[in-house]
């Protein structure tokens, strides 16, 4: 089943559901994409009743899988744990995509196709620049993998960092050693899928985070 026939299927039932992350942000800039991820005001067990069959349930983060599709509740972030958050669920759109990390992943679609953009995301993806939702300072303390997530957007992209969030990134680049090497190895694989093992040496000398090529 494809996303869009997912989210029609919800609304259908009479919930809320939007196209999210990736795909939106990868057909507003022509890049061809089918990693579609849904959410929804539907909580997991609604989700389930919705559909006969589903591959999976991530109860600690309200996701339901359904044809390599994710869809998840509504939520925010209370606290984090290492890398990953407790979280509660919410109500809106909105405040889910406050949780997110750069405004260039806030923009979602709905199930006609219409763009939907709370956090000004089109206008910093034709400014191609990467900022963050909120306070940049909070936002990569809170989880250092958005350093390197900063970074990779900033090399497949071709997207300028922000100068407020790359003082931020440069503050907390020794928490670095706190993000799990499988991240690490999958944030260096996207990036070298972009650019050769050299260049990537040479991003690494330039955000001074050589434990990032160390460590993986």
């Amino acid at each position: 089943m494809e996303g869009f026939e997912i989210c029609k299927k919800l609304v259908k039932n009479g919930y809320q559901a939007y196209i999210v992350g990736g795909y939106p942000r990868d057909l507003y800039l022509g890049i061809n994409t089918t990693d579609i991820d849904i959410c929804t005001n539907a909580r997991p067990e609604e989700i389930i009743k919705c559909f006969k069959k589903v591959d999976k349930v991530i109860e600690k983060f309200g996701t339901v899988i359904i044809d390599n599709v994710q869809i998840t509740t509504f939520r925010k972030d209370i606290s984090y744990k290492g890398h990953y958050p407790d979280v509660c669920f919410v109500d809106t759109l909105k405040e889910d995509l406050q949780r997110r990390d750069f405004t260039i992943n806030t923009l979602c679609m709905d199930i006609n196709g219409n763009y939907i953009d709370y956090f000004n995301a089109s206008k910093d993806l034709d400014s191609k620049i990467i900022k963050t939702v909120g306070n940049p300072f909070f936002k990569i303390k809170e989880d250092p993998l958005r350093i390197l997530r900063a970074i990779r957007f900033s090399v497949c992209l071709d997207f300028k960092i922000d100068e407020t969030l790359k003082e931020a990134i440069k503050k907390y680049t020794y928490l670095i050693d706190e993000i799990p090497i499988s991240k690490l190895k999958y944030e260096k694989e996207k990036i070298l899928e972009k650019v050769d093992i050299q260049k990537f040496k040479q991003i690494c000398d330039e955000w001074d985070l050589n434990r990032w090529e160390e460590l993986c």
